[in-house]
């Protein structure tokens, strides 16, 4: 497979934003689509934060997709065009490797329920079911 990371470089900010408004309904902080605005402030907050690393996804010379990785919580986007082609699965592993060099010892993904496709990607890649999360708004 020809899956690869590279650095994020400031010209893929708005491919970032496209998929994080695109699946922003699996998510759990973000509850609605946010403006450029908005997502160029966080990358920008992000770029001192030592907790928090990303990547770009590649396949067969295409970006594809974005990978983070927040304190130990790790997330994924691929693009849909691309979903199903084992691109995610591949990425999880590099990441992983990427994780290792920088002394992260625990990967966790917070994964929505009713998010089957994530949950898939993670299992697949050895990932355990840890405990339920229950929430209840109460405003």
């Amino acid at each position: 497979m020809d899956t690869e990371l590279r650095a994020v470089e400031k010209e893929d900010w708005d491919f970032i934003l496209n998929l994080r408004n695109e699946f922003y309904p699996n998510f759990y902080k973000q509850t609605k689509p946010i403006t450029k605005e908005e997502h160029y402030r966080y990358l920008e907050k992000q770029k001192s934060d030592t907790n928090f690393h990303h990547w770009m996804i590649g396949y067969q010379q295409q970006t594809v997709g974005y990978v983070r990785i927040i304190d130990s919580d790790v997330g994924i986007m691929i693009n849909k065009e691309f979903q199903n082609k084992g691109i995610a699965i591949k990425a999880l592993e590099l990441v992983e490797q990427k994780a290792k060099d920088l002394g992260i010892e625990k990967l966790i993904a917070l994964v929505k329920i009713n998010n089957e496709s994530s949950s898939k990607i993670f299992l697949k890649n050895n990932y355990k079911l840890k405990m339920y999360w229950y929430e209840k708004d109460i405003t």
